[in-house]
């Protein structure tokens, strides 16, 4: 079988981009579930970015500053949650 010059039939994924994908999902679950996930996500994103994935960087990311803007908004608050009142 023939291709067009320039063209792949199939493009190998870089390793560690499976990896960096959970890493970002966990990254993004850190809005719901903070530190839990976040601790992971940032791991996986280490992981891939140690197998060169790119993707791992926005892993990393996430991971990081998802969490630090919640924690910030919530010392910002004082700690005041709804229904609670002082």
């Amino acid at each position: 079988m023939t291709t067009a010059p320039g063209l792949q039939t199939t493009q190998a994924a870089a390793p560690g981009r499976t990896v960096s994908i959970v890493g970002i999902c966990l990254g993004v679950a850190s809005i719901l579930f903070s530190i839990l996930t976040a601790i992971p996500g940032l791991i996986c994103g280490i992981v891939g970015v140690s197998k060169g994935s790119r993707l791992g960087w926005w892993a990393i990311g996430l991971s990081v500053v998802i969490p630090a803007i919640l924690i910030s908004i919530a010392v910002a608050n004082g700690g005041y949650h709804v229904g609670y009142h002082r």
